[in-house]
């Protein structure tokens, strides 16, 4: 690139930059939109934080994750029937943590209610649940740490009435947390807050799980906590159930984990009512429920109760079971589903789970069909299988993907998603074998 060519490249910068003064709309509109709000609230919004930040170098936050990704959260926190705003920013002239300012409509003018400085350079997620049912919804704010990707603190703000009638936000409590969760573990018929915190600050790691309430006095009080698994490295997923035994019932915790990049496994939790504290209902679990696919605890057979996937042999030739591709390497694998009551394992449905195109197939089949895959067709095909002689048979049914539905069609319609089409074929022989439309239907989980 010559000179000149460089110096109009600047001029034009300089003159965008001129051109968008210091107002607000200089940064992204999509970071305004918040659905579902009426009709021309989110300009209101902007016009007045606009106005009352005019002396600021306000940079807006978008929250990086969760329901509300965007710098302007709507929400009616005082349960008034009228949304409040919540705008996450920070002002670049005197420091980079991100503040939270709260606004509210009076006499049709908004104002700032309060403004909180916040506890980190990022907003991760913000969300609002009632953990004490007074019909008012405490705001859980996670705040990114300025050194860390997966540690964050969690802070928990409560609406305040004045005896004047004027409304703000009291911080209640702030805790460190890698993943949170809400639901009813101890019983109460109010949701706890759930929070897995992976401690890596001393020479052995530890993986600590806690359970916070509100007290009457609005604070945000621990009443318990347990040690899980200390070889997490993140956490996927907090799943809950109940179990009855006998006259009573219990609360389970699956906390789906990440081992590695490529392992995970499942921790269990369950609350032990007589004694009325949590109490781990699985020994090495990093053992015992490891696999090799990022597959999610879940009520897999429709009988109200969650059950741990566990990979398990698929029969075949082995060599069959993994796929290149762009540099990829994708392993078909054969998962059974266990009911977990302590360490009493119940094997229940197996899967087959594909990775390449994200689906798990009920297979009660193994050892007597086995699988390949077809990159001409781009289908993984479902072929008998004579284990005495380590062979492949006859071809029985094959499920091919496309991510446009005119796109290459291949045979029968077995589910449509917005990514794409899932099709099925049957062949003659796998007629008479007994597969049929209906068992490749219900057997079929997108993921």
């Amino acid at each position: 690139m010559n000179i000149k060519k460089i110096i109009a490249l600047i001029m034009c910068v300089v003159l965008v930059v001129m051109c968008s003064g210091c107002s607000l709309d200089f940064f992204s509109v999509e970071s305004l939109l918040s659905p579902p709000v009426q009709s021309g609230k989110n300009g209101e919004v902007q016009k007045a934080f606009n106005t009352l930040m005019k002396d600021k170098m306000v940079q807006l936050k978008t929250p990086a994750s969760g329901d509300y990704q965007t710098a302007f959260v709507l929400y009616d926190i005082n349960a008034d029937g009228i949304d409040e705003a919540l705008v996450f920013y920070s002002d670049t002239s005197v420091e980079s943590t991100v503040r939270m300012a709260l606004l509210e409509c009076v006499d049709d003018e908004w104002m700032i209610s309060a403004d909180i400085k916040g506890a980190g350079s990022g907003v991760f997620d913000i969300c609002f649940n009632d953990l004490d049912g007074d019909g008012f919804s405490e705001i859980f704010v996670s705040w990114s740490l300025f050194d860390n990707k997966i540690t964050r603190v969690v802070s928990v703000y409560e609406p305040l009435f004045t005896n004047d009638g004027a409304f703000t936000l009291e911080s209640i409590g702030s805790e460190y947390c890698n993943t949170k969760s809400f639901l009813d573990f101890n019983g109460d018929l109010k949701n706890d807050l759930v929070i897995v915190y992976i401690d890596d600050t001393a020479e052995i790691q530890k993986s600590i799980l806690r359970f916070f309430s509100l007290s009457p006095e609005k604070q945000l009080v621990k009443y318990s906590e347990i040690n899980i698994d200390s070889s997490i490295t993140s956490v996927e997923s907090i799943s809950s159930d109940v179990i009855k035994a006998g006259d009573k019932s219990y609360s389970r915790l699956f906390i789906d984990c990440l081992k590695n990049e490529k392992m995970m496994f499942t921790d269990m939790v369950y609350w032990d009512v007589e004694n009325s504290k949590p109490v781990r209902g699985l020994t090495e679990p990093n053992i015992t429920t490891v696999r090799n696919s990022k597959i999610l605890s879940r009520d897999i057979d429709n009988d109200g109760n969650i059950e741990i996937p566990v990979i398990t042999t698929l029969k075949g030739d082995s060599k069959q079971f993994s796929l290149t591709d762009y540099d990829n390497v994708y392993t078909f694998t054969l998962l059974k589903w266990i009911d977990v009551k302590g360490d009493n394992h119940q094997d229940n449905v197996q899967t087959l789970y594909n990775p390449l195109e994200e689906y798990l197939l009920r297979f009660s089949w193994n050892g007597r069909i086995s699988i390949r895959y077809d990159s001409v067709q781009t289908a993984l095909l479902f072929c008998e299988w004579n284990e005495a002689n380590k062979s492949y048979g006859d071809e029985l049914f094959s499920i091919a993907y496309r991510e446009v539905k005119d796109d290459a069609p291949y045979g029968e319609i077995l589910y449509e998603c917005d990514e794409g089409v899932y099709y099925y074929e049957i062949t003659d022989d796998g007629a008479d074998y007994g597969i049929t439309e209906d068992i490749l239907i219900s057997s079929f989980i997108k993921v």
